[in-house]
């Protein structure tokens, strides 16, 4: 039995972007905060000498490393909880242990190539054979070319 996969599909998520108000927000305010300190350092330099201005100087670099970490905070963030395609379908079909034989192995946020070859354990038995896809619909074929009946919720 083909399995409808649409809503599967459209329930993952989308590719990660920076929320473009806070990065503004940091970048206006981290140039600011850099340009005050760069100009303290100067007139301190100017007045003071080299040797009195270190203090200044080590300020800038902490300020510099606490504006990268604040930034850093904004553009990293955890990834929306989803069903792969392998853990979807062993719940749909009711198997274990699914792997497709190709290099990548099963993609993981699509559908696979039609006709993937796959194994899986159906109970305690192992079993060879395909994935078939047509477009948005997937089906589990056994080695005897039989299509793997749904999972009765």
């Amino acid at each position: 039995m083909m399995v409808d996969y649409s809503d599967w599909l459209n329930s993952l998520p989308g590719e990660f972007h920076l929320n473009t108000g806070w990065f503004l927000v940091n970048a206006i305010v981290s140039v600011s905060v850099m340009f005050l300190i760069l100009a303290r350092c100067r007139d301190l330099t100017d007045s003071l000498g080299w040797e009195k201005c270190q203090a200044c100087i080590t300020s800038l670099i902490i300020a510099a490393w606490a504006i990268g970490l604040l930034w850093l905070s904004t553009t990293t963030g955890t990834e929306p909880q989803y069903l792969t395609f392998t853990e979807k379908t062993e719940r749909t079909f009711n198997v274990s242990h699914l792997r497709c034989e190709n290099i990548g192995g099963c993609p993981s946020k699509k559908l696979p190539e039609d006709r993937t070859e796959a194994t899986w354990l159906q109970g305690n038995r192992y079993v060879k054979g395909w994935i078939l896809v047509d477009g948005n619909k997937v089906g589990l074929v056994g080695s005897n070319g039989i299509l793997l009946t749904v999972k009765e919720s």
